[in-house]
């Protein structure tokens, strides 16, 4: 499915306030709202795009002294990024774009992440990302994204796995490891029911 055509899957992403189980809250305004969005494209070219948004609004009118007047919902933040990843999760190539930001000063630092080409989004990425993009040299609203980003990319490569194919294309490389599992969360109790049904092969 080209990423031109609606996703049935993306339906559930769509309304911010539909499918909460939270208790009723007590009587309360909204003031504050972020969201990410990690999006994965498996292209035909055996490459995997990784796309993001980090946005930011308020839910009042409000006066910037850099911006001016802002209304209800007017983006305080909006970054955008997309990575460009091979089957090793080595990053090939990265867009950004600051769509808003609170000081113009900002878009200034769109050239650094071009840092990011040739770092790979496994174990040590977080570390090494801030290394070439901490402080001065990066965006702190950048880096939650990309730190969003390579969670995300976890589970883009395990969809990826199990996604249908294009007639003679070959089977995806299973970054997937149930070993690498244990320990890391509740359900992955070494000695719980679903890391040894997974050790045994299955993980239906």
């Amino acid at each position: 499915m080209s990423d031109s055509q609606p996703d049935p899957a993306e339906a559930k992403h769509r309304e911010i306030d539909a499918g909460w189980v939270l208790p009723e809250p007590a009587p309360r305004r909204a003031i504050h709202t972020r969201s990410i969005v990690c999006r994965s494209f498996a292209r035909d070219d055996g490459l995997v795009d990784l796309d993001a948004r980090f946005t930011d609004t308020r839910g009042f009118e409000y006066t910037s002294p850099w911006r001016g007047q802002c209304q209800s919902g007017d983006a305080l933040h909006q970054m955008q990024m997309r990575l460009t990843l091979d089957q090793d999760r080595n990053i090939l190539a990265v867009a950004s774009a600051m769509v808003n930001t609170p000081y113009d000063t900002c878009p200034g630092v769109n050239p650094n992440f071009q840092r990011l080409v040739g770092m790979s989004l496994a174990k040590g990425f977080r570390k090494a990302m801030r290394e070439r993009l901490g402080g001065v040299e990066g965006c702190t609203h950048v880096l939650a994204l990309l730190d969003a980003m390579a969670a995300a990319a976890v589970q883009a490569f395990a969809s990826r796995f199990h996604a249908p194919r294009l007639p003679g294309q070959a089977q995806p490389v299973r970054v997937f490891k149930p070993q690498a599992l244990a320990g890391t969360c509740h359900s992955y109790h070494p000695d719980g029911p679903v890391l040894r049904r997974m050790l045994q092969g299955s993980t239906d």
